[in-house]
């Protein structure tokens, strides 16, 4: 494997390189050192199809063991887009050991150089504490990317399933996952949303999803309750945006970006989610199955039935009268509804477009 470095970052290793033999893309990679927050951050980005990761806080010693930092760094963003661990071990293996080179010409130096500026971009998501950026690092894989393909702009991801599906030359991707129901009490009528999703997500995901799902905009505060099996509620997840108070006794609060959704659904848990403490919608969310090996790292909507309100329409009972007026065209309000229902996104249950939604949901 080749690891075409800068003349910055050959100076920080002290050594000259020559250039390298490797011809395939795929097994190259670019890395430059950059300075952010004022710690020495490596960025490191794949000649085929840009993917990279994030190394932040280089230090002396890291340096010195910067083979096996670089090799562990393929490994993590590797598995963060639930690549099988026998396809990257294969794909290693395949590569070979790390040889450090110069840079492999313009056109790798430019591609490098836009994903140090992506990250620079997104230094505050930069975690002092650990060395493999994970926020960071799919910040810089979300970057739409100009290519010379017939679709013109692409992303990195989508780049690196390609590579990868031509690589395996089988499935490549598996991960665990679980199978939710998620039903929207609107009094009268209920509207659902069957889900499957990775199931190593947080409970910040899980709002972002659910959110997708029933077309909802995120404009207001939420909030989850977790029961346990005899009905009593051991867990408050708030949003950061919440402020903190006094909780029930034997009752935890926690942020929703700190908790893992596996660490509930293992068990006999009741799960239940409110958005919009005003309008008060509570979802029902039900744990239906595990799913050992789910051959996608995105959600997916398999069935749904029934509109999400739209926001702001003041709870079940302005629903109600909203529906009302919305299904007479002869009512003085009717035209005026109608309007103000467009500009707050109302729309009938649209499966297609939600799983559009959905397949990014994840990377952000």
């Amino acid at each position: 494997m080749q690891i075409g470095c800068t003349k910055k970052l050959q100076d920080e290793l002290g050594l000259v390189f020559q250039d390298g033999a490797e011809n395939n893309d795929l097994f190259c990679w670019s890395a430059h050192l950059i300075t952010v927050n004022r710690r020495k951050t490596l960025v490191i980005v794949n000649d085929s199809n840009r993917f990279g990761f994030v190394l932040h806080g280089m230090k002396a010693k890291d340096f010195k063991n910067l083979n096996e930092h670089i090799t562990q760094g393929i490994r993590n963003c590797l598995r963060d887009e639930k690549i099988k661990d026998e396809i990257i071990e294969q794909y290693l293996q395949t590569a070979g050991d790390l040889v450090f080179s110069k840079t492999r010409g313009k056109k790798c130096v430019a591609r490098l150089n836009k994903a140090c500026e992506r990250v620079e971009v997104f230094n505050d998501s930069l975690d002092p504490g650990v060395l493999f950026q994970t926020i960071a690092t799919r910040h810089l894989n979300t970057d739409l990317i100009k290519t010379d393909k017939e679709s013109g702009y692409e992303y990195p991801y989508e780049l690196l399933s390609k590579d990868f599906e031509q690589f395996a030359g089988k499935q490549f991707i598996s991960c665990e996952a679980v199978d939710l129901m998620i039903k929207l009490d609107l009094g009268r009528m209920t509207a659902w949303r069957r889900i499957i999703t990775p199931v190593d997500i947080t409970f910040k995901q899980l709002h972002a999803i659910i959110q997708v799902a029933f077309n909802w905009k995120s404009s207001h505060l939420y909030g989850f309750n977790i029961f346990d099996p005899a009905g009593k509620c051991v867990l408050n997840v708030i949003s950061e945006f919440e402020e903190v108070y006094e909780p029930p006794q034997d009752v935890k609060i926690l942020i929703d970006s700190e908790v893992k959704l596996p660490e509930y659904v293992h068990e006999q848990y009741k799960i239940d989610y409110c958005y919009d403490y005003g309008d008060n919608w509570e979802h029902e969310i039900i744990i239906r199955e595990m799913i050992n090996y789910y051959e996608k790292n995105y959600p997916v909507c398999l069935m749904g039935e029934g509109n999400a309100p739209p926001e702001d329409v003041g709870g079940i009972s302005g629903y109600e009268e909203f529906l009302a007026i919305i299904s007479d065209p002869k009512h003085e309000d009717y035209e005026n509804t109608r309007r103000w229902a467009q500009g707050q996104w109302y729309r009938d249950f649209d499966i297609d477009l939600v799983n559009r939604r959905l397949k990014n949901i994840l990377r952000r």
